[in-house]
């Protein structure tokens, strides 16, 4: 970028900090990578939607997400709360965290490869070769890639923008070019899952490793350490029913209405759930800034911080629900059906960035009681009403649960939040 347009965008930045009351140059430094990541992976992406949408039988594609969709709903075996420990520790400049947390996760992790291999001799037993073998290489794949994928966790913590970007964009770019050519090459569900793991897994160990060579030795100190194993030891009991609720869904449609139903929920998933991963970024720049701050900075632009998220979630949230059509009869005719749901499931785009957002004051706060209270409830609730309602309904069953979850959990986090922040301000 020139330097005169540079300093022309600082300019203009500095004038609306003081309306928007944020710091409009560390957000568009952040903001800006975290976009650039974004525009590459959501290509990336939109390539690989068409390829299964367009190459693959929906049959074929439907089990391949109930296979992914199983070993998902096991992750909370693995020691992924790590990752925000990780970050907060990276922003408060304990370098030794990164390398300190791959060895405790290397030594967690083994708990899902046997959970999950359990699962893969269950249907081996019962003659399911291709199930029994996709799971059985997601056993052994998916630790792997979670462990060495906390670098980013790290850089983001560093506030390194840039350098975390590059990475993710071309572990995307390496990850999608190896699967859109399973996809074309092969329609057999077990060479894409074993793609999909040498495809996320490889780039990943260099990037670690380029991150790690680059570090000075720091090792944690034994407090450091506790500190870091007991923070995210809470964050992880709290992910169990998060890793169930996320995936339930799906496991529920695939048992009660079969792969291709499961298909058609999948693509009316595909770009909402892209949104939802980018929206979820750009509030998570505010992670380092909000453990620095006190709780009275916080709430001095609490409500705002909520109405601005609210305003730009609507925006999106009708700008998606009129492109959908369009975009499915152009990319995805064989799934025009989905079109409906997706329109549906982007009205949860209006709460998201104000519901992130407290969820990383609590994080970022250490607010235990209060992530553990929003954690338990809105999960528990989540999969009573995906199994009721998805019983009962099928995929728009599924979907009004999901609705019912969001607002209802909304609501119930303003109240903890206020609930805690008179406590720890009045005593």
């Amino acid at each position: 970028m020139p330097d005169w347009l540079r300093g022309v965008l600082k300019k203009l930045l500095l004038r609306i900090q003081p309306y928007v009351r944020a710091n409009m140059l560390y957000l568009a430094r952040g903001g800006f990578w975290s976009t650039a990541v974004f525009v590459i992976s959501s290509l990336f992406s939109a390539l690989l939607v068409i390829g299964f949408g367009n190459f693959l039988p929906k049959e074929t594609y439907g089990s391949y997400k109930f296979v992914m969709s199983l070993a998902g709903a096991l992750g909370f075996l693995m020691f992924i709360g790590i990752n925000t420990a990780v970050t907060q520790a990276a922003a408060l400049g304990r370098i030794g965290a990164l390398l300190y947390s791959v060895r405790v996760q290397l030594r967690w992790n083994f708990i899902f490869t046997t959970a999950l291999g359990a699962v893969s001799l269950y249907y081996l037993v019962n003659g399911n070769i291709p199930f029994a073998s996709a799971l059985g290489l997601l056993a052994l794949g998916v630790p792997l890639i979670t462990t060495f994928n906390t670098y980013g966790a790290f850089l983001a913590g560093r506030k390194e923008f840039k350098r975390g970007a590059i990475y993710g964009s071309l572990t995307t770019v390496f990850y999608t070019v190896t699967m859109f050519a399973a996809i074309v090459a092969s329609k057999n569900m077990v060479i894409l899952v074993l793609v999909y793991i040498l495809g996320s897994l490889l780039p990943t160990l260099y990037f670690h490793y380029r991150v790690v060579k680059g570090l000075p030795s720091a090792p944690l100190t034994p407090a450091e350490q506790h500190e870091l194993v007991s923070y995210a030891r809470h964050l992880n009991i709290m992910n169990v029913l998060g890793n169930l609720s996320q995936y339930v869904d799906k496991i529920v449609i695939f048992h009660y209405l079969g792969a291709v139903e499961l298909a058609i929920y999948g693509f009316a998933l595909a770009v909402p759930e892209r949104i939802r991963g980018y929206l979820k970024n750009i509030t998570g720049l505010a992670l380092p800034k909000l453990s620095e701050r006190s709780i009275a900075d916080i709430t001095q632009n609490f409500y705002r911080r909520i109405l601005q998220g609210t305003f730009v979630g609507i925006l999106i949230s009708g700008s998606y629900a009129l492109a959908a059509p369009i975009l499915f009869k152009i990319f995805l005719p064989q799934y025009g059906e989905a079109v409906r749901y997706s329109q549906v499931i982007a009205f949860s785009f209006v709460l998201l960035l104000p519901g992130t957002y407290i969820g990383d004051i609590f994080r970022a706060q250490k607010m235990i009681k209060a992530l553990y209270l929003s954690s338990l409830t809105g999960h528990i609730a989540r999969i009573i009403l995906f199994i009721i309602l998805g019983a009962r309904w099928g995929i728009w069953g599924v979907i009004i649960a999901s609705q019912l979850v969001i607002v209802i959990g909304f609501f119930y986090n303003i109240f903890l939040w206020e609930t805690e922040r008179r406590k720890i301000t009045y005593g």
